[in-house]
């Protein structure tokens, strides 16, 4: 994946892109909430994560591209605050979007302190996990 993409899936994920037609901005991360449809998409998480990779130095530039805040911003706080306490998912999907929403936020504020390492430690974790099952 080049910087250009993991941009535009942000924007996707985000649902801050303008291309609204695209199937990725409906099934993305965000977009797959509102309005919900009742399946979780663990692949939406993962090219999030993803995404964080492939842009981590951009993180550690002198200056941050405001849109690249933006959308991982928007993806951790509309991801919050759309599914605690929501009556249209399940307790174990709302546990399962606070936990990938967590692993972002985290990642996030890793970046922002330029400790790479520890920002993807927990998502590197949750695969292996995962794998395992």
């Amino acid at each position: 994946m080049t910087k250009e993409e993991a941009y535009i899936l942000l924007s996707f994920h985000s649902c801050r892109n303008n291309d609204i037609e695209n199937e990725k901005w409906e099934n993305g991360f965000l977009g797959s909430l509102r309005p919900f449809q009742g399946k979780l998409y663990e692949c939406n998480f993962i090219e999030i994560m993803e995404c964080l990779k492939v842009l981590a130095d951009d993180f550690m530039k002198p200056t941050i591209n405001q849109t690249l805040l933006n959308d991982v911003y928007g993806i951790i706080h509309l991801g919050r605050r759309w599914i605690e306490g929501a009556d249209f998912v399940t307790q174990e999907q709302q546990k399962q979007i606070i936990e990938w929403v967590d692993m972002i936020q985290d990642c996030f504020y890793y970046l922002l302190e330029e400790d790479i390492d520890t920002a993807f430690l927990e998502y590197k974790e949750y695969i292996i996990d995962n794998k395992e099952r």
